[in-house]
């Protein structure tokens, strides 16, 4: 679990900057007489930065009664143990300090984080939809990696109400801390409520506000959506080429103004889905020289797969290598799992060159790791692996030890389908991957994912693995049955879009800069 010093802002301690509408303080509620004996010790230990375990643990022993100042240590011991990976003992103390502190939204924040990678995202959400409530102004303050590890956790269990609702949310709140992304999965949100609602005026009125183009195009080609799709296609062009440059202008804004991987990693997956490798190892490659052993930064473990596949694609998979294996090295060996996603991009780059034995290795050194972690870790990314691990065993001649991955992986498909389809593609099995598009289609949970796949592609630099199985997506793509099925629920747009950069926008225009304001601009 990924944890910072943005979660010190979540406990409660007395000098916690003001909030409108601030519940009563733990402090100021302590009125027992042997509770507040020990109110002063109770303070200091809970605002220590960060809080220490051994301290807190001997003012609860002090504080037996069930009362406010109790579940005020019990929130930061909730925090302490999250940081060091002992969920169990994080949920016991969480789930204390919320009946304690019933009225206060602090703990409930706390328990989002906690329960989000303890494996129930669902409770997650429903608390941090309450706390929302009680205190717009601090759930608008909510980490935005905690908030997208909570509504990707929701999607993986199919649970998409929650996730619009909380996105939708998160619009309604002015979500202080996120980025592009998750500014477009807001509106987004809002839009899907209009039309559910029928009220396709204001779903039309709600486009303007979706800032990924990607997001316009999950409209722009399903039926349930038509009534918007003249409207999309004024406001971001027939190609959405308007709405992409102005989008990768907002990542790039969002870039030069912080300056940070959160950002850099937000604009770069953009470029890079975008097919403009070079433009992604120029402007963010020199972000890595930041990168020493032993002075981790949050946020690399991002950014690094987006900038070591685009290295590959422009011929250059030695440098790859170098990359991720620097990154590992500056890797502290508590680091809540950020490690998969190093180990992930190996495997990839191993699987891209057909590299089938270290592929395997790759493979099930991630799932050995994500097994000691556990429920920390989110079941798609998983299944991608295992999925992954199953091509490499049939690329070794080795199939009948895929089963058990397999079947894995098939169980998932009405969730999660992108694993499956990718066992249909590196078996070179086109009846396969028709049937499963046809029936994620019918599905509505999964029309949006199966819209996708089916739209024309524009060539690419392929990889020596893309070139074992992109014929076999095309046969899929353009196979009759796929195409009728298609036509029922949405439309094949006639050209590729969102497959090159718009011809107006620059990647190379500005950067960030370290030097100050002048005079002039203030």
């Amino acid at each position: 679990m990924r944890v910072g010093g943005w979660l010190g802002g979540l406990l409660l301690t007395t000098v916690a900057a003001p909030v409108a509408a601030e519940p009563d303080d733990p402090l100021q509620m302590t009125v027992d007489p042997a509770d507040r004996a020990v109110m002063a010790e109770a303070a200091s230990a809970v605002a220590g930065n960060p809080p220490d375990l051994a301290r807190l643990d001997a003012v609860l022993a002090k504080l037996p009664r069930p009362t406010p100042l109790r579940g005020m240590v019990q929130a930061a011991r909730a925090a302490v143990f999250a940081s060091k990976d002992r969920v169990g003992d994080a949920v016991t103390a969480v789930e204390e300090a919320m009946r304690l502190l019933p009225d206060d939204p602090r703990p409930k924040l706390l328990a989002v984080h906690i329960l989000t990678f303890a494996g129930s995202p669902q409770r997650a959400a429903d608390l941090w939809m309450q706390a929302s409530r009680e205190s717009p102004e601090r759930a608008r303050l909510s980490h935005h990696y905690v908030m997208s590890a909570l509504t990707g956790r929701l999607l993986d269990l199919g649970d998409r109400e929650r996730a619009e609702r909380i996105n939708a949310r998160l619009g309604e709140i002015g979500f202080a801390t996120s980025l592009a992304p998750e500014r477009s999965s807001a509106a987004l949100a809002r839009t899907y409520g209009e039309v559910r609602a029928k009220r396709d005026d204001l779903a039309i009125q709600s486009v303007t506000a979706i800032g990924d183009p990607d997001d316009l195009l999950t409209l722009y080609v399903d039926r349930r959506y038509q009534a918007l799709w003249p409207r999309i296609a004024e406001w971001a062009t027939p190609t959405l080429d308007g709405q992409s440059r102005r989008y990768l202008e907002e990542l790039r804004a969002d870039w030069t103004a912080a300056d940070d991987f959160d950002t850099a990693t937000a604009y770069a997956r953009q470029l890079a889905s975008l097919g403009a490798y070079p433009a992604v190892v120029s402007l963010f490659l020199p972000m890595f020289d930041r990168i020493v052993p032993g002075e981790y930064r949050e946020g690399t473990e991002f950014l690094t797969p987006v900038v070591a596949r685009s290295l590959v694609k422009v011929g250059r998979p030695a440098d790859a290598r170098a990359l991720l294996d620097k990154v590992a090295a500056a890797m502290p060996t508590n680091n809540g799992g950020s490690d998969l996603n190093i180990l992930a991009a190996r495997m990839m780059l191993d699987a891209n060159q057909l590299g089938w034995a270290a592929t395997l290795s790759r493979a099930d050194a991630f799932l050995a790791r994500a097994k000691q972690l556990g429920s920390s870790i989110n079941s798609s990314a998983t299944l991608q692996v295992r999925a992954m691990r199953a091509c490499a065993l049939a690329g070794l001649g080795r199939a009948g030890e895929a089963q058990e991955d397999t079947a894995g992986v098939l169980i998932a498909e009405a969730v999660m389908p992108g694993p499956a389809m990718q066992l249909h593609l590196c078996h070179r099995d086109a009846a396969m991957g028709r049937a499963l598009i046809v029936r994620r289609l019918a599905d509505e949970r999964t029309r949006d994912w199966a819209m996708r796949f089916v739209q024309p592609i524009k060539p690419d630099a392929f990889t020596p693995y893309e070139k074992l199985t992109e014929p076999v997506a095309e046969a899929i793509r353009s196979a009759p049955d796929v195409r009728a099925a298609v036509e029922k629920v949405g439309r094949i747009l006639p050209q590729p879009v969102l497959e090159s950069l718009p011809d107006s926008f620059d990647p190379f225009r500005s950067r960030p800069t370290a030097e100050p304001l002048d005079d002039s601009a203030i």
